[in-house]
């Protein structure tokens, strides 16, 4: 992508799902949104802004009302899109979000879709696939309670330190992925040719999109060791094999 990869991968440390915000973001911040929207995406996926009373007064699954913000943007999906390309990019947009300085929150159904349809224009064949509000958060960061990499790969915290220190960075970088609920519906395979990232469940429809947030984090946190590489899309799971 065009964006600076450590920027985001630094981003993936102070990420979090933020609720209550101070307000929109104004001038030089909606300018970078703007700019961010019109330069992420592909894959049958492209990023909209939008402004709209009331989008976020549904509850965030029994975690309270997401307030304080009328601007959020869409992730669109048409017909050619994968839901792992869902979420790569939107994890993608919204790591810039959090480079600069906004908060955000990754919104799949609970928000009023009928709303946010009025406030974008979709083409034939195109939906939103999930929002995320922006703003300028009034929550210190929090983060959530992770599973740890042992559970994630089914391997010993002994075998986790023998492996290449891209490799482990890579991991702990996915750990920190968002998931729907929290539940973090992947596990992790790494091996002498890569790491196999596997979908292990359909979590309330969003499994792929899971799947390809935490396949960027995996990006990410092998490129903070400098190794770049390739994916290989496989029915349930991803492989990424450096270059």
């Amino acid at each position: 992508m065009a964006y600076n990869m450590e920027r985001w991968y630094s981003a993936t440390q102070a990420r979090f799902s933020a609720r209550r915000y101070k307000g929109r973001p104004e001038g030089e911040d909606m300018d970078a949104l703007e700019e961010a929207a019109q330069r992420i995406g592909g894959r049958g996926v492209r990023i909209v802004l939008g402004r709209g009373e009331g989008i976020f007064q549904a509850m965030f699954l029994g975690m309270g009302k997401i307030k304080g913000t009328d601007c959020f943007a869409a992730f669109v999906a048409d017909e050619t899109a994968s839901p792992r390309s869902i979420g790569y990019m939107g994890e993608a947009f919204i790591l810039e979000a959090t480079a600069l300085g906004l908060g955000s929150c990754w919104v799949g159904g609970t928000y009023k879709k009928s709303r946010a349809n009025q406030a974008i224009a979709l083409s034939e064949g195109e939906r939103i696939a999930a929002i995320t509000p922006l703003g300028l958060s009034a929550e210190p960061y929090a983060g959530r309670p992770r599973k740890d990499l042992e559970a994630l790969t089914g391997l010993t915290q002994e075998a986790l330190q023998a492996l290449p220190d891209w490799q482990q960075n890579a991991l702990s970088c996915a750990r920190l992925a968002p998931s729907a609920v929290n539940r973090q519906p992947w596990h992790f395979l790494p091996g002498p040719d890569g790491i196999e990232v596997i979908q292990t469940g359909g979590n309330f429809g969003f499994g792929g999109v899971d799947l390809g947030i935490a396949m960027l984090h995996i990006e990410l946190g092998a490129a903070h060791f400098s190794v770049s590489g390739t994916w290989e899309e496989r029915e349930k799971s991803a492989f990424f094999r450096p270059c």
